[in-house]
Order: structure tokens, then C-alpha cells, then sequence
């Protein structure tokens, strides 16, 4: 009884306190990082406990052999609003708590489908789970336990937690929302060399235009695997130099520009669509967001 009325006590003195002093400083606070990879977004929410004084974080603080949330109070949780796969495991579209059992050696990853949990009831194995190990990297710092991505690539990202001298790094790729490569039954259609030309809107002007802008182009067309490949000599941007054609419709494709191998962007305001004749490309137009053609390809071999 007695304990019940401190209780009521301590509420009744919280809500007649001014609204400033409803706001707390927490030695763990709250934080979130998200990211954005071609149309997937994948979110992380989580405490940063400091180091503050304590010498000694691992085998200590967090014990060998325990399994820990890589935050603090309520677990850690990552949420994909897609499926992806995290270090070569697939994980389904969702939210999951996260948590590290903590070896000198080797750490286990641990995906909960059970996302909200207090960290000091970490789950039992389950068949639900997603669990992998890794190997920590030895790092300086940091002083406040930090949820970051380093890299990004067009397919994916890297998802890193770093804490007291231990780095966990996880590898995510997400689906691609175009495919890029091309069936090789209709592939061979557009292979070839193209003349091209820009079509500007004021015709009068482009008639005394004489810049390098309004000089007929080469395109270039190749099926390298499982890919149309366009080499753009001269390109309008040195990005544009090396292209894939994304088809999204028949006969129809997006520019995605390709940087040593890899692609790079995607143009989804430009559209390329091919004339075809008796199976073979006579040309193609290249249009606009606004559905205009502003170039024009002419087959010449």
C-alpha cells in the first residue's frame, strides 16, 4: 500500500509540474537514420548510449555470450519497407527488433520479427528470427554508439554500427525497381549504330545553331551480358558517355549511365523509343517528361 501511494504521489506531482520539466535528458538518447536506395527506404531507430567514464564496454558492460541490442532501452529496431537481403540472408519487408550476442571473436546478428522489446529481455532462438554471424572491426571510438551508412551503391547500401573500438558492418542490396538486363530473342533488334541528332524547340534558331550541341552524334548499340549497352561519342555530359537501356515498355526504354561497369543514374525523365520494322530498329525518338521528342536516331548500319 504503501508503495502504491508513492506511486500516486509521484503522478499527481508530474502532472502539476510546469510542461518544461515533462522533458527529460536521458544518458542513452533517442536517434534514427534512414536511407533511401532505388525506391526501397530502410530505417533505423535506436538509443546512443555514451562510453562516459566506463573503461571497459565489451566483456564488461556488455558481457561475453550475452545478447545485446546495439543501442540501449528500448531495443534497437530496423524497419524495410521492401524485402532485401542483408549479408546474402533474406530478410521480408517489416520491422524487427536487432540484436548482437557478443563473442571475443565473432558476433551473432540476430532480426526479431518482434520489434518492441525493453533490452533487458532479449528474445530466445526462434525460427522467426534471421541469425548470421560476422567479425567485428577493430576502430577508434566512437564516444556514442552511432548507426551510419558509409556507402551506397545503386543496388544497395552499407549499414554499419560502431561503438568502443567494434564495428559491425552489414551488406544491403534491395530489389531493382527496373530491370536491366534485355531478353536476347528481341535484344539483337536494336543492336547497331545510330546517327543522332537533338531536335531543339525554336527550329529557326537551330538552323543557324552551328555548336558542338547541334553536330550529329553516334550511337553506338551492343548486347554485352544481357544488356544494351550504348556508346554516345560525343556525349552532351561525360556521364552520358556509357549508357544501359532499361526497358519499361515495348520498344521503349530509360538512359541509366554507367560508370566504370556500374550503373550510375537513371534518367527516368527521358524516355527512348525505337521505330521497328520487319524485327529490326529503323530509329528511335528520344522524349521528354512532357512526352516531346527532343532527339532523334537514324539506323545507319
Amino acid at each position: 500500500m504503501i508503495n502504491a501511494r508513492a506511486l500516486l504521489f509521484l503522478l499527481a506531482a508530474g502532472a502539476l509540474a510546469p510542461a518544461g520539466l515533462h522533458a527529460q535528458v536521458r544518458a542513452s538518447e533517442r536517434g534514427s537514420i534512414s536511407q533511401t536506395v532505388d525506391g526501397t527506404t530502410i530505417t533505423i531507430d535506436y538509443a546512443r548510449p555514451r562510453i562516459r567514464d566506463r573503461r571497459q564496454i565489451w566483456g564488461k558492460v556488455v558481457a561475453w555470450g550475452e545478447v545485446w541490442t546495439p543501442g540501449a532501452n528500448w531495443a534497437t529496431t530496423l524497419e524495410a519497407d521492401k524485402d532485401i537481403t542483408v549479408n546474402g540472408h533474406k530478410l521480408a519487408k517489416g520491422k524487427y527488433s536487432v540484436w548482437m550476442q557478443v563473442q571475443q571473436k565473432e558476433w551473432t546478428v540476430i532480426f526479431d520479427p518482434k520489434a518492441r522489446i525493453f533490452h533487458t529481455d532479449p528474445p530466445k532462438p526462434d525460427s522467426t528470427q534471421l541469425r548470421f554471424t560476422v567479425t567485428p572491426d577493430k576502430v577508434d571510438g566512437p564516444d556514442v554508439l552511432t548507426w551510419s551508412v558509409p556507402k551506397l551503391s545503386p543496388s544497395g547500401m552499407t549499414l554499419e554500427m560502431g561503438w568502443a573500438g567494434k564495428r559491425v558492418s552489414l551488406e544491403i542490396v534491395v530489389p531493382p525497381s527496373l530491370p536491366l538486363t534485355t531478353a536476347t530473342d528481341i535484344a539483337g533488334r536494336y543492336t547497331g549504330t545510330y546517327t543522332f541528332n537533338w531536335i531543339p524547340e525554336d527550329s529557326a534558331k537551330a538552323a543557324s545553331d552551328t555548336s558542338s550541341s547541334n553536330k550529329p552524334s553516334t550511337w553506338t548499340v551492343t548486347y554485352t551480358t544481357g544488356m544494351l549497352l550504348v556508346d554516345w561519342v560525343p556525349p552532351p555530359f561525360e556521364e552520358w558517355s556509357h549508357l544501359v537501356l532499361i526497358k519499361y515498355a515495348d520498344n521503349a526504354f530509360r538512359p541509366g549511365s554507367m560508370l566504370k561497369g556500374e550503373l550510375f543514374d537513371v534518367e527516368t525523365y527521358l524516355s527512348i523509343e525505337f521505330t521497328v520494322e520487319n524485327g529490326r530498329a529503323t530509329g528511335f525518338d528520344v522524349r521528354s517528361e512532357e512526352d516531346k521528342v527532343i532527339g532523334r536516331g537514324t539506323r545507319t548500319k
